[in-house]
């Protein structure tokens, strides 16, 4: 009886996990496909001025550097590039390749207009 009870309990969390994981799925889906409704100019007018001078800085630099070098270069706490490369790349303008305990970063798309 008691493990019937359990089942059942189990079987409920479950149903409920699936909802709610089906209901984010469904948010997420919603806010992928309104972001990529922006056009490639308003995209690079957003950027921060950090993530416009990494940019920058990959273009001179043929289009690969080390995530440390790009700290060093610009002087920035590691957290900041951190998080600026995060944004590039989730924007789609930058590739972060894990090498070891180093992180390369490749350009993938320069912007259309750098300020």
């Amino acid at each position: 009886m008691l493990i019937t009870i359990i089942l059942l309990v189990q079987l409920t969390a479950l149903a409920l996990a699936a909802y709610a994981g089906r209901a984010k799925l469904r948010r997420l889906l919603a806010e992928a496909q309104s972001d990529t409704a922006q056009e490639p100019r308003e995209a690079a007018d957003n950027l921060h001025d950090v993530d416009k001078a990494i940019l920058k800085l990959l273009t001179e630099r043929q289009g690969i550097l080390y995530q440390s070098e790009i700290t060093k270069e610009l002087g920035l706490p590691k957290s900041t590039v951190h998080k600026s490369l995060r944004r590039l790349s989730e924007a789609g303008y930058v590739e972060i390749q894990k090498r070891g305990r180093f992180n390369v970063v490749i350009l993938k798309n320069s912007p259309q207009r750098l300020q």
